[in-house]
């Protein structure tokens, strides 16, 4: 597991140098992206489901 992380992160990192990102806080956001994007995926996730609801019931 400890490696799976490990793994993880590092490739997520690793990424980040790739996109080269200019300003300090598009740089904390994406490195906060990488560490809790399980997180930004669920909430993604409610948000698709709540508009869907809304679509649904105005029909």
């Amino acid at each position: 597991m400890l490696l799976e992380l490990t793994l993880y992160l590092i490739i997520g990192f690793f990424c980040l140098l790739l996109t080269k990102s200019t300003s300090p806080k598009e740089i904390l956001k994406n490195v906060l992206f990488v560490l809790f994007w399980p997180y930004f995926v669920l909430l993604k996730y409610v948000e698709f489901i709540d508009k869907a609801k809304q679509g649904s019931r105005k029909k």
